[in-house]
């Protein structure tokens, strides 16, 4: 079954990655008028804490995603790189999906496991370490609802793989917001009921608890899936298990990168806590925090059209593959200029109005969005080619993010420059290679250049 990706889905899915990150950016506001200092930071600490065990998932996730769309086009069998070719019109392998999903379940389970240890041990003590002499009661309640949420959210997090699989990207992304939605409210009146802490936790464990209960009802809801009679196949645990092995071999170089990315983005508001205080760490959270929206909301197009990318590539379908991915590269850069601007023209004075005195640098903002866009330029491409079951860059992320870590670290310890040397030392190895690199790499695969695709791009929107 060929996957289109239509308007519809596009507009949703900008829709459910604005929402995500507006739903942050409307709690701001709250957060920042109603928390301390010190908790405001200690909150972006459990979102890094968070964001952290997120990475225990390992690559399976955008994994499954990618082989439930082979799937779902037509592939009669799974591969460890590159796919099985398929005509546009060749039927569903009911079995292979059904076996796909039984090792998604299995693999869920497992990573669940292993993260309610981690959470439980090593991410208390950290809590603890950095807590200070704030309430404790109110440290630990708050904490335990944040890591139940952070455990809630892993283990059912395959639904987005099957729903964005199967190119139900509008149904998701509808899901994502009504989720939001939910933990915006509860968390407001929360917030202002003197809930504190606790109540931005509570919210939190409220979005993971609608997505599942909403996913899980619209994957198992959808027409063609219930068609296929999956829940009535008997899976053969020596199939499943080929499978898992068949998917792990990029699931965990997507894992690889993914903890890459981690490392070299979230991972600085730990850093940042550690080294320079929680509230230096909330003022440099608060900038990542943004430059990451825009980077997202940037990247919204190229995940719209993913599954229909990884569905023309199985098809091969070169044409389609690089007029469409011509529109994510200019779409890209397009909006992450323009919402930079929004936001450092708009946004970062409005959060003086909200709490005078505090601390929010507009030039700290700009810093950390350079490299963003620098960050995400490399992610575009690095994307390209995964939808095309490749991941050659996984040594380079993990050398660089490596090197960034231990610069970063260096530069705030011992140079004078605070934020700006956490900055520079991410920013360095990045641009020495990774940069350039992967959107070379790409056109070579796409035959085609970076100036190309740009052009292709240009032309497409002045014929619309």
């Amino acid at each position: 079954m060929q996957i289109k990706t239509t308007k519809k889905d596009v507009l949703w899915n900008y829709v459910g990655t604005a929402f995500s990150m507006i739903g942050n950016f409307l709690l701001l506001p709250f957060l920042v008028f109603l928390l301390s200092d010190e908790m405001l930071g200690l909150w972006y600490v459990y979102v890094a804490v968070g964001n952290l065990v997120m990475l225990f998932e390992f690559g399976f996730n955008p994994t499954f995603a990618r082989n439930f769309a082979f799937c779902w086009s037509g592939a009669d069998r799974l591969t460890k790189e590159g796919c099985v070719r398929s005509g546009a019109d060749k039927d569903i392998d009911s079995s292979l999906l059904a076996h796909l999903l039984g090792a998604c379940r299995r693999v869920y389970k497992r990573i669940t496991l292993i993260a309610l240890f981690v959470l439980l041990v090593p991410g208390t003590l950290y809590i603890a370490s950095v807590a200070g002499s704030l309430d404790v009661l109110e440290v630990y309640l708050s904490w335990a609802v944040f890591a139940c949420a952070v455990l809630f959210n892993l283990y059912y997090l395959y639904y987005a793989a099957m729903l964005r699989g199967i190119g139900s990207i509008a149904i998701e992304s509808k899901v994502k917001v009504i989720a939001r939605l939910s933990q915006l409210a509860l968390t407001i009146v929360l917030l202002f009921l003197g809930f504190g802490i606790i109540g931005a936790a509570i919210g939190f464990f409220t979005n993971a608890l609608v997505y599942r209960l909403l996913s899980y009802r619209a994957f198992w809801g959808d027409g063609r899936v219930r068609s296929l009679g999956l829940r009535s196949i008997r899976l053969d645990k020596a199939r499943v298990k080929e499978v898992y092995k068949t998917v792990s071999y990029n699931a965990y170089k997507d894992g690889g990168i993914q903890i890459s990315n981690y490392v070299s983005t979230q991972a600085s508001s730990l850093i940042c806590s550690s080294c320079l205080g929680l509230a230096q760490a909330g003022t440099f959270s608060i900038a990542l925090q943004f430059a990451t929206a825009i980077g997202n909301m940037a990247l919204a197009l190229m995940n719209s059209y993913r599954p229909m990318l990884q569905s023309a590539f199985q098809r091969g379908d070169g044409g389609l593959v690089n007029k469409t991915f011509s529109k994510c590269v200019l779409a890209y850069c397009v909006l992450f200029v323009a919402m930079f601007l929004v936001v450092l023209a708009i946004a970062y004075p409005l959060l003086t109005i909200f709490k005078p005195g505090a601390s929010f640098d507009p030039l700290v903002f700009c810093g950390v969005s350079l490299y963003m866009f620098l960050f995400d330029w490399c992610a575009l491409f690095a994307a390209m080619l995964c939808n095309m079951n490749e991941i050659p860059y996984l040594k380079a992320y993990v050398i660089t993010s490596i090197i960034g870590l231990l610069s970063s670290v260096l530069m705030v310890v011992y140079t004078p420059l605070g934020i700006w040397g956490l900055i520079l030392g991410l920013a360095l190895p990045q641009c020495a290679y990774n940069v350039w690199k992967w959107p070379h790499e790409a056109s070579i695969r796409l035959r085609t250049t970076v100036i190309e695709l740009l052009s292709m791009g240009v032309k497409d929107a002045l014929r619309r």
